[in-house]
């Protein structure tokens, strides 16, 4: 695929991942994006399979990674990915999902800092940017806004909102792989590496005292509604039929890992990637 030209002269592109399946949340994010981060002067992307969309007030370019695949059967999550990541024409990528809805208002000045830290130090492979993803051990920096990412963190490798080095990102990714499966294989990867992985100081950017990117983790869970939604888009004037979906309903820790282990008993390759940690 051929790259975008960058002409907004931000070291970054904001990439919304998604898929045609996820259409009816594109409105609801994009309108909320629109006012808790109106200076956003960074390309927007939104990683579609064949659908064009618009937005009233925002220039969204729709990648159509499947309509540009000459790959027949459909795209992974993985291949999809990669191929938008192909197109982008910045050094570095603020990653979000269709289902990050915003509710409030983004510190676009410290985003902008991170990615300036960032292409000053070519060893910053990634910077997280919410209290979610990566779950510790944390390690001090030099920096009191910033913690290291300690190499045996689970979900080091995660896809809650944050900033990439685009060639980083690619790297981790094998195009068998769903999320789920990229979070999971991808932190076993990254432990034999020596990536310099960040996020931002969780005593002083968090819900309670000064998010930087702040929404419900996450607003679809199995393709189901987070039962917090109804009352967000109520407050937003979003009206949505949420019959189509239903509500989740989160199951017990260890049905969890039961259902887990299930999937991956379903697929020989994935058990063996899972247990040599590939």
């Amino acid at each position: 695929m051929t790259l975008i030209k960058n002409s907004f002269n931000k070291p970054y592109s904001i990439l919304v991942n998604s898929s045609d399946g996820f259409e009816d949340c594109w409105g609801p994010f994009f309108k909320l994006f629109q006012k808790y981060w109106p200076d956003n002067a960074a390309p927007i992307f939104l990683n579609t399979e064949r659908k064009v969309w618009e937005y009233a007030g925002l220039s969204i370019y729709c990648t159509q990674v499947q309509e540009k695949s000459s790959i027949e059967r459909r795209l992974t999550w993985s291949e999809c990915l990669i191929s938008a990541l192909d197109l982008l024409g910045t050094p570095l990528v603020l990653y979000f999902q269709e289902d990050y809805f915003l509710e409030r208002s983004i510190d676009s000045g410290l985003i902008n800092q991170m990615a300036d830290l960032m292409l000053a130090n070519s060893k910053i492979g990634h910077i997280g940017l919410t209290h979610f993803g990566s779950a510790g051990p944390f390690k001090q920096t030099g920096d009191l806004r910033l913690w290291e990412i300690d190499k045996n963190s689970r979900y080091r490798i995660s896809t809650q909102a944050g900033l990439w080095r685009v060639d980083v990102l690619r790297s981790y990714l094998r195009s068998e792989e769903n999320g789920w499966m990229f979070e999971i294989f991808g932190t076993r990867r990254a432990k034999s590496r020596d990536d310099y992985f960040l996020t931002l100081n969780r005593d002083i950017y968090n819900p309670q005292v000064s998010p930087v990117i702040q929404y419900t983790h996450t607003g679809i869970i199995k393709g189901q509604w987070h039962e917090r939604m109804p009352d967000l888009f109520h407050a937003h004037g979003i009206k949505i039929d949420f019959d189509k979906r239903g509500f989740h309903k989160r199951k017990p820790w260890l049905l969890s890992k039961i259902d887990i282990g299930r999937k991956l008993l379903k697929s020989p390759i994935l058990l063996m990637k899972y247990i040599s940690g590939r």
